[in-house]
């Protein structure tokens, strides 16, 4: 059995489990919400902190390229959902905080995302199973940390 033959098929399994994952999830927060997953996890980061990051730390967490960010948070800033504050410390940082709305926002989506959760995978993965899902992740995760991104 070559290497390919034995991890193609988790590979294929990954990439199609996740990428229907995802469009549910999606579609969930954007029918529920209207909500696009890119602003659910800028709320989310932002009431995970209590409120209030700091952009750099932010844009370290989400997936985001920092342009990209900056234009999603020009537009949740326009709706009301976030607002940005200088740092009174560093004239060159900023902060995003979470608003009321964006507050209130985020806790009813965080609902509906948590019941998708619930529903496919506390109903059909064992505790075991989502011990070893945690685990084959977090190695996965750890090769790409030591890799690097074009992985030199």
């Amino acid at each position: 059995m070559s290497d390919h033959d034995r991890w193609l098929p988790a590979w294929m399994a990954l990439v199609r489990t996740y990428s229907r994952f995802w469009d549910m999830i999606e579609s969930d927060m954007r029918h529920e919400h209207g909500l696009s997953m890119s602003r659910y996890d800028v709320l989310a980061h932002l009431d995970l902190a209590g409120g209030r990051l700091g952009l750099t730390e932010l844009a370290n967490q989400i997936w985001l390229s920092p342009s990209g960010l900056s234009k999603l948070l020009d537009r949740m800033d326009a709706s009301g959902l976030i607002l940005r504050e200088p740092d009174p410390s560093d004239a060159r940082s900023w902060f995003a905080v979470l608003t009321p709305a964006g507050r209130s926002l985020v806790r009813r989506a965080r609902a509906t995302h948590h019941a998708r959760l619930a529903v496919t995978f506390g109903s059909k993965l064992t505790d075991r199973d989502l011990a070893v899902l945690v685990r084959a992740m977090g190695r996965l995760r750890t090769s790409l940390d030591e890799t690097g991104p074009s992985g030199d």
